[in-house]
């Protein structure tokens, strides 16, 4: 009985020897299993990848998206569309052959090689290492044949003696660690529910809107980033959206459709229930009004008084591109058999705004600056805060981009310029379901003008600048976004009366128009929006802006009309 109680003790302590053994690889949390397979895999791929008359890897970037999301669809009050992803992961690599000063990079917009498949969602070391490896391998061949075709391609592409010698990256001043616990994204099906429900069912009350829907959309995406330059980071992106649409038909048969999009980062972020309720019905209203509204019937220029979210959307479009406050390197085209080289067409037609820095682009009224860790702004959420960027560097907290009208600065990446010589931290992790999003943006886009007007004094200019042209009237636009019908209001010069107007098409206004406006309001409204649809971005600009000289002409509407077998 002894004997076989000492030969159990000692099977009992191989077992438990052998646990604890395994415990530092399978005992870790879920990120310490997958960052040490992206170490191994990493290491792996850089000493032992190498093909005669092929420069050295140089550097290998492992990037892992971790996503979760939930989205909820509702009309009159009933749940019609409902899905919870379960959590999927999809890898991407940015691998180089060369050295900082040439490199198999072409595009110079940081992105990788993405995977063809999903990546392992569980934390199993050997499945995770063998995506990546499916991965690098791709990249790797990718890498070597654009080293090839841009070496050839060089020699004869147009571009300045000066912009052909620029290094292809800069060496990262600081290397980031940064692994904190992330609250684990797991959201309560019936609660939103519930809130789709009970927001849809305000449209219960006006039986001329159809086809109108609250559409709920929460997302996660958890960037695990590790390089061979030491950098390792896990970087949060999330934001909500609560989404507002319908359609009218008016007195001619028109359907008219509009679409709201309320943003937060989070679903505690979110206004109230009485806010998004008050927001529906506000949208509701609005949209029934355009039953009886007029149509913009002829042609007109003249001032315009640009309102609310109109004015955050101009300077979107201007400021918010290659074109506009971004640094821009001409990319060079490559051929490749192994990988599909990315699409260049559209960063041929890009004109670079960095050459008028130190020069005035926007009016002397007017400071942007770029703020990275705000999360609210006068009680609202705003969705463009970020710690690290896609190269892990720590974004400075503020950066000014314009003063009084001068251009001084602008966002960038590890890969400089003609004139930007450093990164600010600013390219930017998206949220897009099974993909690797990135691109450069800002954070919180503050625009503001300190020395502007009041509302009603910005009101009285327009009337007064519509007189002066010999105009019976003038316009006001509160919203211009292509997504749904742009508010516009008839404004007439006698007693500032406003009529709502449908069927109204606004010229682009151009960021020259903006260099000397005629007014700009010194309060500020709050604008979120997803740049490039998947970056969530914030701007804090002036409640109102005056701008002479824009068009605004008639546009078509499609007709509707009525079943006769369908009784009223």
């Amino acid at each position: 009985m002894k004997k076989t109680y000492i030969i159990l003790r000692t099977i009992c302590v191989l077992l438990l020897i052998q646990v604890v053994s395994v415990f530092p690889m399978f005992g870790q949390k879920s990120d310490g299993v997958l960052f040490k397979a992206m170490q191994d895999e990493m290491t792996r791929t850089k000493n032992g990848l190498h093909l005669p008359e092929v420069p050295a890897i140089f550097f290998i970037g492992y990037t892992m998206a971790e996503n979760r999301y939930i989205s909820v669809s509702s009309t009159l009050g009933a749940v019609t569309y409902i899905k919870e992803s379960p959590k999927e992961r999809f890898n991407t690599v940015n691998l180089y052959v060369g050295d900082n000063q040439f490199s198999s990079d072409y595009s110079y917009t940081g992105n990788g090689v993405n995977s063809n498949s999903f990546s392992c969602a569980d934390d199993n070391y050997e499945q995770l290492r063998r995506n990546f490896w499916r991965t690098s391998d791709l990249a790797y061949k990718f890498a070597v044949e654009v080293y090839k075709s841009k070496k050839a391609g060089i020699k004869t592409v147009t571009l300045s003696d000066e912009e052909k010698a620029l290094p292809d990256m800069l060496p990262l001043n600081k290397v980031e660690v940064s692994t904190p616990e992330i609250p684990e994204f797991n959201p309560d099906r019936k609660v939103y529910e519930d809130l789709s429900k009970s927001l849809s069912k305000i449209f219960i009350k006006y039986p001329d809107l159809f086809s109108s829907s609250v559409d709920i959309d929460d997302i996660q995406t958890i960037y695990y980033n590790l390089t061979t330059e030491g950098t390792k980071i896990k970087e949060p992106v999330e934001f909500i959206a609560v989404t507002i649409s319908g359609k009218v038909r008016n007195f001619k048969g028109q359907v008219l459709e509009d679409r709201n999009v309320i943003y937060a980062k989070s679903f505690n972020k979110l206004p109230s229930v009485e806010a998004l309720s008050v927001a529906v019905d506000k949208f509701a209203a609005h949209l029934e009004s355009l039953r009886e509204a007029a149509n913009m019937d002829e042609y007109y220029l003249g001032p315009v008084l640009f309102e609310d979210a109109a004015v955050a959307e101009i300077f979107a479009w201007d400021l918010v591109s290659p074109s506009g406050i971004m640094a821009f390197r001409n990319p060079i085209r490559v051929i490749s058999t192994v990988f599909r080289s990315e699409n260049l067409n559209e960063a041929m037609g890009v004109k670079p705004l960095e050459d008028r820095i130190n020069k005035k682009v926007i009016d002397s009224r007017l400071n942007v600056t770029n703020c990275t860790d705000l999360k609210e702004y006068n009680g609202e959420s705003l969705i463009g805060s970020y710690n690290y960027d896609a190269q892990g560097i720590a974004p400075a907290k503020e950066l000014k981009i314009i003063e009084n009208g001068i251009l001084k600065s602008l966002l960038s990446t590890r890969v400089p310029t003609k004139k930007i010589k450093g990164s600010t931290g600013s390219l930017r992790y998206g949220t897009t379901p099974r993909a690797v999003s990135i691109g450069v943006a800002p954070g919180t886009l503050v625009i503001s003008a300190p020395n502007g007007a009041t509302s009603a004094e910005l009101k009285a200019q327009l009337i007064s600048a519509a007189m002066e042209e010999g105009l019976d009237y003038a316009y006001i636009v509160r919203n211009i976004n292509g997504d749904g019908n742009q508010y516009i209001y008839k404004v007439s010069v006698k007693d500032g009366s406003e009529s709502l107007l449908t069927g109204a098409e606004i010229s682009p206004i151009q960021l020259s128009k903006l260099k000397r406006v005629l007014g700009v309001n010194k309060e500020e409204t709050v604008y979120n929006y997803l740049y490039k649809s998947n970056i969530p971005t914030s701007i804090v600009a002036p409640k109102s802006i005056l701008i002479e000289d824009v068009e605004i002409m008639n546009k078509s509407l499609d007709v509707q009309n009525e079943s006769p077998l369908i009784g009223k």
